[in-house]
C-alpha cells in the first residue's frame, strides 16, 4: 500500500505529445482509458521511484533489475486506472482535497517568501544551536506585550533590581519564587521554581533562545524583553546532544541509597545484565522491562540524565549519579546524531515560517519584492510636478501623493482598539488606487477589510500611529500575496512538488474510499477471509508466528512496599494457600493485609495487586523456569513483588478480533486487487511488454 502512495506522489498525468520521427525512437509502454505513455514518460518515473537507487547498488544481476521493471509497470498501471477513477468520481475537485492541498501549499510556498540572505543565515544559526541542549532556568517579571510605557519601565525596573540581586548570589529559584507569590500570593510554586530542565532550538521564542545560546555556563543574562514579559535567565550547563535518546535506567529515590546504588553498580561491572539490576530499579513504570525509556527529547528527561547521556556513546552506562530525585544509573541504548545540514534545511523552513525569526527577512523580502515586480505604494508617491517644467520656477509647496489615508484615519475611532470597529463601502469616497499589482489595485475599503479583520483588544494609541502600522502590514500582506500567486510560474519544481502531492492526495483519498474503508466495513467478506486463510496457518512456520499466542500466563503481581510490613517467607506461603484453593485476588489480598505487622508498617496501603495476561517472550516478568503454576519472588526497593501465575495457557491460533490487525492488511490487499483487476478490464489497460523487454537502464 505505501509503496502504491509512494509511486503517487510521482507520477505525472499529462500526455505528451511527440512527433512521429521522435515517436518511433519513444514507443509506447502503456495504454490506459485510450491516453498512451511513451518509454520517456515511464522511465522518468521509475527511475525516480526505483532504477536509479537499484542501479547505484553493487552487484545488481540484469534479472534483478528486469523483475523490478515488471513488478513496478504492473503498480504503475494500477496506478494509472485508479488515477482515472478517481477523476471519474470528482475526488480532484473535492472540497477536503483542495482544503488539505491548500494547507499544504501554503507551508511549500512558506520558504520561498522570505529573503535568501536573511534566511541562510538563520538556518545555518539554527543548525549549529540544535547541536546543543541548555539547562537553564529564569526568573520571569510578566508585562504585556501592549503594556503603556509606564507599566513597561516599572517592570523592566523590577527586573533590573532582581538582576543584580542574582548577580550578587541570592539564590536563583529562591528568587524566582519570590517574584511568583509577588503577583499572586496562592500561586503553586516549587522549590526550584523557573527551572526550565534542557531544550534547544525552536523550543523557546526567539529573543529567549537568542539570549540563551549567548550565554557561558553559569552565566545570568541582563533582562531580555519577549510577549511574556522581562526575562532572566541562567545558564547552568551547555551540553552536546541533539535530538532523542533511547535508554535504559535505574533509579534509587531516596538520596541515602548511595550505598545501594554502589553495590548495583558492582554488580554492573562484574557482568551482571542492566536488565535484571533494573527489577531494584523504584521507578515501578520501567522496572520489569528493563529500565527503558523509549525514544525521549531532552526536554522529557532530568537535566542530570542529559549531561551523562552526552558524555556516553552507545551500549555505555555510566556511573552513579545523584540528582534531586536520588541516584541513578543509566546506560545509553541509542541516541541520534544530528544529520548533514543540508537533511536539516527543510525541517528548519517549516519550523521558521511560523517563528518569530522570520519577521525580519519576511519584512525585508516584501521590500525586496515591490522592486522586484513593480509594486507600487501609491501613498509614497507624489503626483508629477509640473513646475519643472523649463523656464517655471519650483514648487516650494509639501509633494502630494498619489493616494492618501487622511479619509481612513478620520473615520476611525478608539472601536478599533476594543476590535470592534464596523464600516460601510458607502462611507468611502477617494476610492484611488492605494497600492497596485502588476494585476490588481487595492483601495481604501480594501484596506478597511483588512482592518476590521486584524482588529483586536489592545492598548489605545494614536489613530495617525495604527493607521500607519496596519498599512505597513496591508502592503507587505498584498505584496506577498501576488508574489506567492506567482510561484509556480517562477519555480517549476515548486509547481512539480504541489502538483504531485495533489494527485498523491487524491489517490490516496480514492484507497481510503474503495480499499480501507470499504474493507473495514465489510464484515461478511472479512469473517470468510479470516476463515479461509486462518486454516492455511502453521504453528511449525515461523513465518505464520504472528498469527499465534505464545505460551501465556495469567498472573497476579501482589505489591507489598516495605518487607516490614509483611515478612516475604510468611507472604508466600499465604498467597501458595490461597492459590491452592484457588481463591480470588481480592481474598489473597484480604488474607495478607491481616498479616501485616501495624506498629512496623507506616505504608497506609501496605499491599496492592494487579492482574494482567502476560505472553512468554514479549518483556514478560517471569524467568524461563517460571511458567507453571506457582508464586515467585523478587525484590522492590524497600518491599517485593510476589507474582502468582494463576494458569498457563498453551500456543493457539489467534481468533479473528485478536488477530484482526494482522489480517487486515492481507484483506485490504485482496479487495485491491480485486478492484484493480475490475478498473483494469474498465479502461481497457494495454502494457507493451515487447518495448519493455528492450528497456536498459
Amino acid at each position: 500500500m505505501k509503496k502504491i502512495l509512494f509511486i503517487a506522489a510521482l507520477l505525472s498525468p499529462f500526455t505528451f505529445h511527440l512527433s512521429p520521427c521522435h515517436a518511433q525512437s519513444d514507443p509506447v509502454i502503456l495504454e490506459v482509458g485510450g491516453r498512451q505513455i511513451r518509454q520517456s514518460e515511464f522511465m522518468k518515473d521509475f527511475r525516480q521511484s526505483v532504477g536509479d537507487n537499484l542501479s547505484a547498488k553493487h552487484g545488481v544481476s540484469e534479472a534483478e533489475k528486469r523483475a523490478a521493471l515488471d513488478e513496478y509497470v504492473e503498480l504503475y498501471a494500477n496506478f494509472q486506472a485508479k488515477y482515472l477513477d478517481a477523476l471519474a468520481q470528482g475526488l480532484d475537485t473535492a472540497a477536503d482535497l483542495r482544503k488539505e492541498l491548500s494547507r499544504y501549499r501554503k507551508d511549500l510556498a512558506a520558504p520561498y517568501l522570505i529573503d535568501s540572505v536573511a534566511l541562510s543565515s538563520l538556518l545555518h544559526e539554527a543548525y549549529e544551536r540544535n547541536r546543543y541542549s541548555l539547562h537553564a532556568a529564569h526568573i520571569l517579571v510578566r508585562v504585556n506585550s501592549d503594556a503603556t510605557p509606564e507599566d513597561t519601565l516599572a517592570a523592566y525596573n523590577r527586573a533590573q533590581e532582581l538582576y543584580q540581586r542574582v548577580k550578587a548570589g541570592e539564590d536563583f529559584y529562591a528568587v524566582a519564587r519570590e517574584e511568583v507569590l509577588r503577583l499572586n500570593a496562592e500561586a503553586q510554586v516549587h522549590p526550584n521554581e523557573g527551572e526550565l530542565n534542557c531544550f534547544t532550538v525552536f523550543e523557546m521564542v526567539y529573543p529567549f533562545e537568542n539570549a540563551a545560546y549567548a550565554l557561558q555556563d553559569g552565566e545570568i543574562s541582563q533582562p531580555v524583553r519577549t510577549q511574556y514579559g522581562y526575562h532572566i535567565i541562567k545558564l547552568f550547563e551547555r551540553s552536546e546532544v541533539y535530538g532523542r535518546a533511547t535508554i535504559q535506567h535505574i533509579w534509587l529515590r531516596s538520596s541515602a541509597n548511595k550505598i545501594a546504588i554502589e553495590r548495583i553498580y558492582n554488580l554492573l561491572e562484574n557482568g551482571t545484565s542492566f536488565e535484571s539490576l533494573a527489577l531494584q530499579s523504584e521507578d515501578l513504570s520501567t522496572a520489569r522491562t528493563g529500565g527503558y525509556i523509549n525514544d525521549a527529547s531532552m526536554g522529557q528527561l532530568p537535566h542530570e540524565y542529559v549531561v551523562e547521556i552526552a558524555k556516553l556513546q552507545e551500549g555505555q552506562y555510566s556511573k552513579p549519579f545523584q540528582s534531586r530525585y536520588g541516584w541513578h544509573i543509566i546506560k545509553v541504548v541509542k541516541k541520534e546524531q544530528i544529520p548533514p545540514y543540508e537533511s536539516m534545511v527543510s525541517y528548519y523552513k517549516q519550523r521558521m515560517a511560523r517563528d518569530q525569526r522570520g519577521n525580519a527577512s519576511r519584512k525585508l523580502f516584501a521590500e525586496n519584492s515591490r522592486k522586484k515586480y513593480g509594486i507600487r505604494d501609491l501613498t509614497t508617491t507624489p503626483v508629477a510636478d509640473k513646475t519643472k517644467a523649463k523656464g517655471k520656477k519650483k514648487s516650494k509647496k509639501p509633494a502630494v501623493m498619489m493616494a492618501s489615508l487622511d479619509e481612513i484615519t478620520a473615520l476611525l475611532n478608539d472601536t478599533v482598539f476594543r476590535g470592534k470597529w464596523k464600516y460601510q463601502d458607502s462611507m468611502f469616497h477617494d476610492l484611488r488606487p492605494l497600492v497596485t499589482t502588476p494585476d490588481k489595485e487595492y483601495n481604501v475599503i480594501d484596506f478597511a477589510k483588512y482592518i476590521k479583520s486584524h482588529q483586536r483588544v489592545e492598548i489605545p494609541a494614536s489613530i495617525l500611529f495604527y493607521v500607519q502600522m496596519r498599512y505597513d502590514e496591508f502592503l507587505d500582506s498584498v505584496t506577498v500575496a501576488y508574489v506567492d500567486s506567482q510561484l509556480e510560474k517562477e519555480y517549476p519544481e515548486f509547481a512539480e512538488v504541489v502538483d504531485e502531492y495533489r494527485r498523491g492526495l487524491m489517490i490516496f483519498n480514492y484507497n481510503e474510499k474503495m480499499i480501507w474503508t470499504k474493507a473495514i466495513n465489510d464484515s461478511v467478506g472479512f469473517s470468510k477471509f479470516y476463515a479461509r486463510e486462518s486454516a492455511k496457518k502453521s504453528l511449525q512456520n515461523p513465518d505464520d508466528s504472528l498469527f499465534f499466542w505464545r505460551t501465556r500466563a495469567r498472573i497476579v503481581d501482589f505489591t507489598v512496599a516495605d518487607s516490614l510490613c509483611l515478612d516475604p517467607d510468611k507472604a508466600i506461603k499465604i498467597v501458595k494457600k490461597g492459590l491452592d484453593k484457588n481463591l480470588a485476588s481480592t481474598e489473597i489480598r484480604d488474607m495478607l493485609v491481616k498479616k501485616v505487622n501495624s506498629k512496623r508498617c507506616k505504608n497506609a496501603d501496605p499491599v496492592k495487586f494487579t492482574i494482567e495476561l502476560v505472553e512468554q517472550g514479549r518483556k514478560a516478568p517471569l524467568a524461563d523456569d517460571q511458567w507453571e503454576r506457582g508464586v515467585y519472588a523478587y525484590p522492590n526497593g524497600k518491599g517485593y513483588h510476589l507474582l502468582m501465575v494463576q494458569n498457563v495457557i498453551a500456543p493457539c491460533l489467534k481468533a479473528q478480533m485478536e488477530a484482526r490487525g494482522y489480517y487486515l492488511s492481507a484483506w485490504q490487499n485482496e479487495v485491491e486487487k480485486e478492484l484493480c483487476e475490475s478498473l483494469r478490464a474498465q479502461y481497457k489497460v494495454k502494457i507493451n511488454y515487447d518495448a519493455l523487454r528492450k528497456i536498459a537502464f
